[in-house]
């Protein structure tokens, strides 16, 4: 990695850590730790306790769903390891956003042997599974619910009127005019260009990914993969309730109010933000808020939510890097490509 891209990335992990942490302090401004203390006390650990076991199957269900993908282009890792290296994904993704995702891909070509840029096809066809689900989610729930969620939409006709704008004007237009001039560049001289022993690594690699890709479209079992995934977000939405049980405030809400708050939650989760600290706080209060619990409630509700997950999957994937070299002790380890 050269320096600049380094400094880069820096940046913008400071940039949306600063953000993150001020939407924490924002959500919580006001509020008393005595209070939080004293609130935390009147939760129900036993129903904390069932949210735990629900992250476990859903990360359980996750390992088997990437396994299928990998075993889709002709590898077939044991269960145990591609478990463990959900795990320590999660724990890494606390520390850095996204770098999980080549942690897991990392510890099964160590003790697995599969490919890695071929994994990394594998995991960008799981996200795009996750987003569509997540859509298909929030679909339901706005649907279901648009008289109370839509406030926390934006319609400001001055953003689309500015975006209009930009679309005509002559940056706009002369960034389009650049990237045909490249992309007509590329097409006459791309002869010379594949000759290069640069471009040749680059298509190697983008073979490798593409094969990764195409896993989904060679899975022996299809309907397995898809109730995979709404088990994965079945225990989530398992998880989310048992945690509303566990506070009397929150114990009688409907099923339909911790679907919205698994589904807006999630929003606050997958933007770039380490751990989703402060965005998931601020999507998950504000959408208590709007079903009419009080402030205080929202504010304990969310920061045991977020709070108890981050705490355990720091637990969990502190131990599963920890067993990692046990169970594969008398595993040749795979440092090539």
């Amino acid at each position: 990695m050269s320096k600049n891209k380094f400094l880069l990335d820096t940046l913008k992990y400071v940039f949306f850590f600063s953000v993150g942490i001020l939407l924490f302090i924002w959500v919580y401004k006001g509020q008393n730790l005595g209070d939080i203390w004293d609130g935390l006390a009147r939760f129900h650990y036993g129903w904390i306790a069932v949210s735990f076991v629900a992250m476990i199957f859903s990360h359980l269900f996750r390992a088997m769903r990437w396994r299928m993908l990998i075993e889709s282009i002709g590898y077939k890792p044991g269960l145990l390891n591609t478990f463990l290296s959900i795990l320590v994904m999660y724990l890494a993704n606390y520390a850095f956003p996204r770098l999980g995702e080549v942690t897991r891909c990392g510890i099964l070509k160590r003790y697995e042997g599969v490919p890695f840029t071929s994994q990394l096809g594998t995991v960008l066809v799981e996200r795009i599974v996750d987003v569509i689900f997540l859509l298909f989610l929030l679909s339901m729930v706005l649907l279901f619910n648009w008289d109370i969620l839509s406030s926390l939409i934006s319609h400001d006709k001055g953003a689309m009127t500015s975006k209009i704008s930009f679309i005509q004007s002559p940056i706009f237009l002369l960034a389009i005019g650049l990237f045909f001039l490249a992309f007509a560049v590329i097409y006459v001289y791309r002869k010379q260009l594949l000759k290069l022993p640069a471009i040749l690594k680059m298509l190697s690699y983008a073979g490798k990914f593409t094969e990764g890709l195409k896993s989904v479209f060679r899975l022996k079992n299809p309907v397995g993969f898809v109730l995979l995934t709404i088990a994965i977000y079945g225990c989530y939405y398992l998880g989310t309730l048992s945690v509303f049980k566990a506070f009397a405030p929150t114990a009688d809400l409907s099923l339909m109010v911790a679907l919205s708050v698994l589904a807006m939650g999630s929003i606050g989760m997958v933007l770039p933000v380490p751990g989703g600290i402060g965005t998931f706080h601020w999507f998950a209060m504000n959408t208590l808020l709007l079903y009419s619990v009080s402030r205080p409630d929202a504010q304990l509700v969310t920061l045991v939510l977020h709070g108890s997950t981050t705490l355990f999957i720091i637990l969990i994937g502190a131990v599963a890097l920890g067993v990692l070299p046990i169970v594969n002790k008398k595993k040749k380890i795979i440092t090539t490509e």
